[in-house]
């Protein structure tokens, strides 16, 4: 039996080493592991590039979104800065007020008043004095017996630019009707004169004197003043002047003054106030200043 089992032995042909598994498992592992790092390495260009020429986009470009746009800036707030002479209290020697000024010129009110019927003499020097400025108009009745004539006698007096300081009127045993008021035709004089300088807040200056009573308005450096003569009953002065008296309007006077600021237009005013029929005679002519009449 030894002996045929040594020469089975010895029969049988000697064959090829078989690779185990393991190894190969070993060396798929390690190939794939290179050929990874050679894919993956210089920020994975190796394998876009094999990806690309397979037709396949592995890594799309990102869609990058555009940046927000930026919110409008608030508009910062307005700042105001006060100068401290608006929070400081008012110095007295400072203050000024409110002063009135004249809206018409002296040769306008001339033109208004023989628009209503007193034919007044022409702006013109007065004989007196070469730089002042005037217009008057003088009537005289006829006496009876021992009665006053009834006269009048307007005066408005101003500068040579034509800027008014005072206007009067003088009447001396004036007509009037049954009621004991003025005649219409005088009263028109003074209608005339507190009309044309647009100064609406005397309101009771014209009725006091078409009752000839005394009256006496201020404001705002106008004064407005119409009285009976004390020791002559039948005499009446009226007088209306603009003049400022006190510190704060002499200030706003000073400040306003026409060297300084530009003249301003006289307002357009209808002056056409004649009436229909005029009782003061067509002989009434305007002289000079008679010392019967004081002014």
């Amino acid at each position: 039996m030894p002996e045929n089992s040594s020469s089975a032995n010895a029969k049988q042909p000697v064959g090829k080493r078989k690779i185990p598994v393991v190894f190969w498992l070993l060396l798929a592992v390690s190939l794939s592991l290179v050929m990874g790092t050679v894919l993956l390495s210089n920020d994975m260009k190796h394998l876009k590039t094999v990806g690309h020429y397979f037709g396949f986009d592995l890594f799309p470009a990102e869609v990058k979104l555009p940046p927000p746009k930026a919110l409008p800036r608030p508009t910062p707030p307005a700042t105001f800065t006060f100068p401290l002479h608006i929070i400081e209290p008012p110095v007295a020697q400072t203050a000024s007020t409110f002063l009135r000024t004249w809206r018409i010129s002296g040769p306008a009110m001339c033109t208004a008043l023989r628009n209503a019927g007193i034919e007044t003499s022409d702006w013109a020097a007065a004989s007196f004095d070469a730089d002042t400025f005037e217009c008057i108009f003088e009537h005289r009745g006829k006496r009876e017996k021992d009665q006053l004539p009834n006269s009048i006698f307007v005066i408005v007096r101003g500068d040579a630019a034509g800027a008014i300081n005072n206007m009067r009127v003088k009447i001396i045993n004036p007509e009037t009707d049954q009621n004991a008021q003025l005649d219409p035709n005088i009263l028109r004089i003074f209608e005339t004169m507190l009309r044309q300088p647009q100064w609406l807040d005397f309101h009771e200056t014209l009725n006091a004197i078409k009752n000839l009573r005394d009256i006496k308005e201020d404001g705002f450096g106008a004064s407005i003043n119409f009285s009976r003569e004390v020791l002559n009953p039948g005499r009446y002065n009226f007088t209306l002047a603009l003049d400022a008296t006190s510190g704060p309007q002499k200030r706003t006077r000073n400040y306003f003054s026409d060297r300084a600021w530009l003249q301003s237009p006289e307002p357009t005013v209808g002056t056409d106030l004649r009436p229909a029929s005029v009782s003061i005679p067509a002989d009434a002519k305007a002289p000079a200043e008679s010392q019967e009449h004081p002014h």
